[in-house]
């Protein structure tokens, strides 16, 4: 019985009594009707049926990023206007400024100062002569140089380094190390150039233990082509020994010149002198000259062959021979 009583309530609770009446604001009675009548009314149009409804457009999908062998990080924030120098020339500009793409470029440093690129600016030769005896007379002699030579629009270094080793039956007969450096400013549209020019001397035989010279002036090049160069330098100079009996210092003038020749792909000459007068005494001076005959062996792994002479003469010898001559053959490597 009692299942029955629950039962019913249940059913009075969903289906409502034949009348609900609810009072609203203006006093009038609101009806509720019943669940079948709920059940069997018409469903809306927005709802009866899908076709009747279709569903809205699909939006477009954005284009897949660009693909390609750089790596492009895309930035959607613009960037700040970065004003370009007045002769940087102009460059093109995208439909949309607002996105910016940078590329990420990776690069091989290679090995820094062992490439190629390293020594371009860079041009000369390295030079070895060697020779000796065994027996009964125990000699050897080397001669090792550099000549390096970096050229530009506005100025032109060069540095040419000596050595000359020689001995004897054990015993040191030669020592002699020579540093030279010039550097030179062609002036525009002339013939004239401004130089300055250094030299450092160390020889174990003679009167002093290094002597330091520079000079400067004015250069003309007579004659400049592919062929020829004939360069005449005039100037002022000075010098100064060090570990000698007279230490010195010493203003001087300066004569001198240059000349080189090529004669073909093969044979080719070169020398060159300066000459310094004392200002005090023009009895006094020194005079430095070189010459040398260069025969290409191979072009290809840029061997020459070099007879070379040098020559350093001294008014002042104090005591020694004035001058000091060498003469050598050698092989050289141009790079």
């Amino acid at each position: 019985m009692r299942r029955i009583v629950v039962f019913a309530l249940l059913i009075w609770a969903v289906c409502g009594p034949p009348l609900v009446a609810q009072e609203i604001a203006d006093g009038s009675i609101l009806r509720l009707p019943p669940v079948e009548e709920v059940f069997a009314a018409p469903l809306s149009p927005a709802v009866q049926s899908p076709a009747a409804n279709p569903p809205p457009p699909a939006l477009p999908m954005p284009a897949p990023p660009p693909t390609g062998p750089a790596l492009v990080v895309a930035n959607s924030q613009p960037r700040p206007e970065v004003i370009a120098p007045p002769d940087t020339p102009p460059t093109p500009t995208s439909p949309d400024s607002s996105l910016v793409e940078d590329h990420i470029i990776f690069e091989d440093t290679g090995w820094g100062f062992w490439t190629p690129a390293f020594w371009d600016p860079w041009e000369g030769n390295v030079e070895l002569g060697l020779s000796g005896t065994e027996g009964n007379t125990e000699t050897f002699n080397v001669r090792l140089g550099l000549l390096a030579k970096h050229k530009t629009e506005t100025f032109v270094q060069t540095l040419q380094i000596t050595s000359i080793q020689k001995s004897a039956n054990g015993e040191t007969t030669a020592n002699t190390y020579l540093v030279d450096g010039r550097l030179e400013w062609p002036m525009p549209a002339s013939r004239f150039n401004y130089f300055m020019h250094g030299l450092i001397e160390y020889d174990q035989f003679k009167a002093f233990n290094y002597r330091f010279s520079g000079d400067t002036g004015l250069g003309y090049e007579f004659i400049q082509n592919d062929f020829t160069t004939l360069v005449g330098r005039s100037g002022v100079s000075a010098s100064q020994e060090v570990g000698g009996p007279d230490d010195l210092f010493r203003p001087e003038l300066l004569l001198g010149g240059e000349f080189k020749h090529k004669f073909n792909d093969t044979h080719s000459i070169s020398g060159k002198i300066d000459y310094y007068p004392d200002v005090t005494d023009f009895a006094v001076m020194r005079v430095n000259s070189q010459a040398s005959w260069e025969i290409a062996l191979s072009a290809v792994w840029g061997l020459s062959l070099k007879l070379s002479v040098i020559d350093r003469y001294d008014s002042r010898p104090l005591g020694k021979r004035p001058n000091d001559l060498d003469y050598s053959t050698l092989v050289l490597w141009t790079f």
